[in-house]
């Protein structure tokens, strides 16, 4: 989150990250309440029936439960993934894909978060929970 309070923006975010550039899963917004991610559907990101591979959507719905942690922290720092359990309801045959994620508890090193992914007309894709943790400074250097 910017030091104003204002959402942040993929430009104002701060943290590179190469496999989700890779992807070209792109940071749409982030609040103190939560954050929302986007990814246009291309080829190499299929599975064999032309739909956006699970793989990928797992990838987007943990990618944006850490910006929900980042954005509920008010930090731009490191946040590992703890635990992710995911539940696909449906494939994804649209051009995009939107996630969106929150946390649910917050304390002081450890969030529980949950997200959604829905294709471009909204329909429920798959759902997570997830557990994270912040990384002190020191912990981002040592593993």
């Amino acid at each position: 989150m910017s030091p104003e309070g204002a959402p942040a923006t993929p430009g104002s975010a701060g943290i590179k990250i190469p496999f989700t550039e890779h992807l070209g899963i792109q940071l749409v917004e982030m609040t103190q309440s939560h954050a929302v991610v986007s990814l246009q559907k291309r080829p190499e990101l299929l599975n064999s029936w032309g739909a956006t591979h699970g793989g990928v959507i797992m990838t987007m719905l943990d990618f944006v439960m850490s910006w929900a942690v980042r954005g509920h922290y008010g930090v731009v720092g490191g946040v590992l993934t703890v635990d992710l359990s995911v539940g696909f309801m449906k494939g994804s045959f649209g051009d995009r894909v939107t996630a969106e994620g929150k946390v649910l508890h917050g304390g002081k090193s450890t969030a529980f978060c949950e997200a959604e992914a829905r294709d471009d007309k909204g329909a429920l894709l798959a759902k997570a929970i997830g557990t994270f943790k912040l990384l002190a400074d020191k912990d981002r250097k040592s593993g």
